[in-house]
């Protein structure tokens, strides 16, 4: 239900449609009562209130007039006229509550206790409920509705108007009675009912229908706040149509209908926000046919994003009607507005991204451009034009300026090149178009375009000779020729073309200070493009009128003269002519370092030169006297080491000696250091100072950045102290190597074996042990990697191991108490053993044969140690028989074994091996055969450890 203060307000507005005696509506449009809470049109426009009022000043008041019709009817009979006087009455009623309200009628002229409306509503009930078949019922119920309003009961007003419509259909105000109920229904908010009865209204047609307008006009409302977009959007389209069949109808419309028009843009622009975005018009109006206003609508749903801040999406709208119609004649204004915009939201990039959008759709020679040719059309377009083509040239322009990046540069570059070219193509004739075409110059000269910067640079200059930057483009058009590289075929004439051009210069402007400096600029350009015969000849060229040159345009030309010169290798010269530019004290203290650097390289070079004509003496002597000529030269470095490596290869070994000495002392930490090492290890190996030599390798051994070649260096070390016979530095570069390098094999087990010699040779022989140790070790861990040469070491330094563990062994005495003495014999032997199998197992003939010879000796030594050994004290004759025969029954097993040794080592000459260690074997056997005993089970084990 609408609460009470609303309807309060609404019911002011109601329309009254007839008086008690007529049964006509009223004429007037829909009054505000009914309206949709709209502002503008429906607001204003929808129903305007009217009152019925007499044509003459009243004498009597409305409640004499009420007491007279009721005396009337206290004495009437008459039906009928007692049903009309009813209907007067309460027709008053309404009307004294109206004029009240209006504040016509003061609140003190009704004394009535029952408000009047509620009064009203009784009696038109009353006479519904007396006199329910009468014909003119459609007129009490239509005044029972606006009695109900007036008394804030909607719903009993909205079933007053649904039964005149359903039970009186041909009455003459049931159109009315649809448009009411639309608005009742649109301000409880049900739209769909409201946009239902908008439609009756719009149904019963425009002719006699003071509603039609309204009614289509609300209808598009109550569709949009049903959600029904589409539709919403047709029914305003339908009323535009109308009411606005033409341009001409739509752009003279004003007062009402103006407020109807935009009231009705504006909503469709906001059922545009709603529904979708600008795309949605195109999709319209495609789809329904398009309408000489569309640029409204898209003019309306720019102003509301405009109003909502949204700044891309009312640009977006503008451009959409801009590709949607791009030849009409508001398209540009549309595109202004648009860059505009962003102009005031602050998006710089997106201004002038549609200042470029601007051009293409709108510049000189664009579809627009040619087909609306009219003056004005085309002043309008060009001030625009102009003014973007310049803000995106120069925006361009500054920012390549500011760039530091190269990439980003050349980008930026190119793009305000496109700008001014767009510029002076589009504008030839415009005042300051000489301007643009300098700018235009300096940006194809930073892209080192030169031959259009010369191009742009000359038609300033020769054809606006007036301006104020002609001579500067003159000048700069000899730079351009300068810089510009022809291909060969092109040379020639582009170099006379250059010389034309700079006599062009000389003549049209005389009197500016720099004619008698073009040459020198001239030279230099030349330089820094590395056009060095060029430039060389100019800077001759330029000496030649020195009077006319200040002393800093004759250092240019020396300048020019000493660079080229080097450049194309003669040094001589460059030496000379950059000593002259010194001369002139232009140069700041950085340049006069660099050309000091300069000249330096000069007499370095010239050294060089002399060494290729093969004159090694005069190359040394170049180098030598830059020391003292740039002191400071950081070419010095490179000379004094270039002399020492020249005086190697000469050869002058001890003086290349003292020189490399002497640079590794004044540049310790330079670069060309680290290679000194090797040079002085090569002079010292010839002159076979190998202490010298070691000194330098173990230098490297220590320090050089490459492993494989620190490796080498630290092996070489001891091989040299080696063989200087400083056997003790010698056995610690050994061993330094052997801890640092156990890859790769062969060279580690060499280190090793050194080891052991030189432990050898120092009677150290637990260090020796311990390095034979670490042989075998290297050996065995070597797997696939393993060597003949590996296994030969292997098997020498198991049975060195082998042959201490024997000497140990043969130490030990058999003494009382014998269980003890032999125990600590037996380890003995079972670590010689072991050391004497492990060398058996290598395979090394060599060490085969001595390592088996030694076990038979091993088992022999035992037996006779046995038999020899020390006999308990105390025993008697038979005890002492019977101890010697237990002695032999332990010993006779060792002689087995030791025989089935030897004979083994024996059996090798079957296979044609027969060396010392065999021959020893059989002198063994012929002591250690007496007979043959069959005690085969108790040896097995040492001899099959040595198979």
């Amino acid at each position: 239900m609408m609460n009470k203060s609303l309807l309060l307000l609404l019911l002011p507005l109601w329309l009254l449609g007839c008086s008690a005696a007529e049964k006509q509506p009223s004429s007037a449009r829909p009054a505000a009562a009914f309206s949709n809470g709209q502002s503008g049109y429906a607001a204003s426009n929808s129903a305007p209130a009217i009152r019925i009022r007499p044509d003459e000043a009243m004498a009597v008041s409305h409640a004499q007039v009420l007491q007279a019709y009721e005396r009337f009817l206290s004495i009437s009979d008459d039906a009928e006229v007692r049903v009309r006087v009813h209907q007067r009455m309460a027709a008053l009623k309404l009307q004294q509550q109206e004029l009240q309200q209006d504040g016509l009628l003061p609140p003190s002229a009704t004394t009535r206790a029952e408000p009047e409306p509620a009064a009203a509503i009784r009696d038109y009930e009353t006479l519904l409920q007396q006199f329910p078949e009468r014909a003119d019922n459609d007129s009490v119920r239509y005044q029972l509705a606006r009695a109900s309003l007036l008394n804030g009961q909607p719903q009993k007003a909205m079933a007053a108007l649904e039964d005149l419509i359903r039970l009186h259909p041909q009455s003459a105000y049931v159109t009315e009675s649809h448009f009411r109920l639309g608005q009742l229904y649109y301000n409880s908010g049900d739209y769909e009912l409201a946009a239902a009865a908008y439609q009756q209204v719009v149904a019963a047609g425009r002719a006699g229908n003071p509603y039609y307008v309204s009614a289509g006009y609300l209808r598009g409302w109550a569709l949009f706040r049903h959600q029904h977009y589409d539709d919403s959007l047709l029914a305003f389209t339908r009323v535009l149509d109308e009411e606005f069949p033409d341009a001409a109808r739509l752009e003279a419309a004003s007062g009402g209908d103006l407020a109807l028009r935009d009231d009705i843009l504006r909503a469709m622009a906001l059922i545009v926000t709603e529904a979708g975005d600008w795309e949605m018009i195109a999709r319209f109006y495609n789809q329904h046919g398009v309408r000489h206003y569309e640029y409204l609508l898209y003019d309306r749903l720019a102003s509301l994003y405009y109003q909502r801040g949204f700044h891309r999406s009312a640009a977006s709208t503008l451009r959409a009607y801009v590709l949607r119609y791009p030849l009409d004649r508001r398209a540009p204004g549309y595109y202004e507005r648009l860059i505009e915009g962003y102009r005031k939201a602050g998006y710089a990039s997106l201004n002038r991204r549609h200042k470029a959008y601007y051009n293409d759709l709108f510049g000189v020679g664009s579809a627009f451009w040619q087909q609306h040719a009219d003056a004005a059309m085309r002043t309008a377009l060009t001030s625009s034009l102009s003014t973007y083509l310049h803000d995106l040239a120069g925006f361009h322009h500054g920012l390549a300026q500011q760039s530091r990046k190269a990439g980003t540069r050349t980008r930026e570059l190119q793009t305000a090149r496109r700008w001014y070219e767009e510029i002076v193509r589009s504008f030839p004739q415009a005042e300051d178009i000489a301007r643009d075409h300098f700018l235009l110059a300096e940006v194809a000269f930073e892209l080192q375009d030169f031959v259009a910067a010369r191009d742009h640079y000359e038609t300033v200059a020769y054809q606006y000779p007036a301006d104020e930057q002609a001579a500067e483009a003159g000048y700069a058009a000899i730079l351009a020729y300068n810089r510009h590289r022809p291909e060969p075929p092109q040379a020639a004439a582009w170099r006379q073309a250059t010389i034309a051009s700079a006599m062009r210069f000389v003549q049209q402007f005389a009197q500016d200070p720099r004619s008698g400096t073009v040459l020198v600029n001239t030279a230099e350009m030349l330089l820094q493009d590395e056009q060095y015969e060029q430039a060389l000849a100019t800077a001759r060229m330029a000496d030649t009128v020195e009077q006319n040159l200040s002393p800093r345009y004759r250092y240019g030309a020396a300048l020019v003269r000493g660079h080229a010169s080097f450049a194309l290798g003669q040094f001589a010269e460059a030496e000379q002519a950059l000593q002259l530019a010194l001369q002139q004290q232009q140069a700041k203290p950085a340049q006069v370092q660099e050309l000091r650097e300069k000249i330096a390289a000069s007499i370095y070079q010239q050294g060089l030169h002399s060494r290729e004509q093969g004159d090694a003496l005069a190359a040394v002597q170049h180098w030598l006297r830059l020391a003292g000529v740039i002191p400071e030269s950081r070419s010095r470095i490179a000379a004094e080491y270039d002399a020492a490596t020249l005086l190697m290869a000469i050869p002058d070994y001890p003086q290349a000696v003292q020189v490399l000495q002497q640079f590794r002392q004044q540049y310790p930490q330079h670069p060309l250091a680290a290679d000194i090492p090797s040079k002085l290890i090569v002079a010292y190996e010839e002159q076979q100072d190998w202490a010298a030599a070691a000194a330098e390798l173990e230098y490297l051994c220590r320090h050089h950045s490459n492993p494989q070649q620190q490796r080498i260096a630290c092996y070489q070390t001891a091989q040299y102290y080696q063989r200087g016979s400083d056997d003790a530095k010698a056995l610690l570069a050994y061993r330094h190597y052997a801890h640092q390098f156990p890859q790769p094999l062969d060279a580690a087990l060499e280190a090793h074996y050194q080891l052991d010699q030189l432990y050898a040779a120092a009677g150290e022989e637990n260090k020796r042990q311990f390095w034979l140790n670490k042989i075998i070790v290297l050996h065995n861990k070597a797997g696939t990697e393993q060597t003949d040469r590996s296994r030969y070491l292997a098997a020498s330094a198991a049975f060195q191991l082998g042959e201490a563990e024997r000497l140990r062994y043969e130490k030990i005495r058999l003494s009382q108490p014998l269980a003890a003495s032999i125990q600590r014999k037996n380890a003995a032997l079972q670590a010689a053993q072991k050391r004497y199998t492990q060398t058996a197992k290598l395979e090394v003939q060599e060490f085969t044969t001595a390592a088996t010879f030694r076990l038979g000796q091993l088992y022999a030594g035992m037996s006779k140690a046995l038999m020899s050994s020390e006999r308990p004290a105390g025993l008697d004759e038979l005890e002492q028989e019977e101890y010697q025969y237990l002695l032999e029954e332990q010993a006779f097993p060792l002689d087995e074994a030791a025989i089935e040794i030897h004979q083994t080592n024996a059996g090798r000459t079957r296979d044609g091996l027969y060396d010392n260690w065999v021959r020893e074997s059989f002198s063994a056997l012929s002591g250690l055969m007496p007979g043959q005993y069959n005690k085969q089970e108790k040896v097995a084990a040492y001899v099959d450890a040595i198979r």
